[in-house]
């Protein structure tokens, strides 16, 4: 394996977190089962609190904040706009890029489940 190859030596990888990152998927789509859909209060990069919601996936112990366009896609994809209906549904996430403040960033966004 060439170093450059080595997914842990990606900085995103560098410091590990609870919540799923573009970096996490290494570059390819994953489809992944629903558990729960639950809001929650996530600390800001300036020290402030959000309200998010979050999905917990049964394939993983890392989470899914969702932002607007993702639970839209979502709703769109499985036909059903309450969250609540959601848990047991497969989604396929997947790693892009993104405009956020002015500049491209990667992001995770959803597709429809690949069966």
């Amino acid at each position: 394996m060439k170093k450059q190859d080595n997914p842990e030596m990606h900085v995103d990888l560098m410091f590990p977190s609870m919540y799923l990152r573009a970096a996490d998927f290494e570059g390819k789509p994953v489809t992944l089962t629903v558990r729960e859909v639950h809001r929650d209060n996530l600390r800001l990069a300036n020290g402030g609190k959000t309200e998010k919601y979050i999905l917990s996936l049964v394939e993983t112990d890392k989470m899914f904040v969702l932002n607007k366009t993702n639970a839209k896609l979502i709703a769109k994809h499985l036909h059903e706009p309450k969250a609540i209906n959601w848990p047991g549904a497969k989604i396929t996430l997947s790693p892009e890029t993104c405009e956020a403040f002015g500049e491209m960033v990667p992001c995770i966004r959803v597709k429809a489940a690949t069966r």
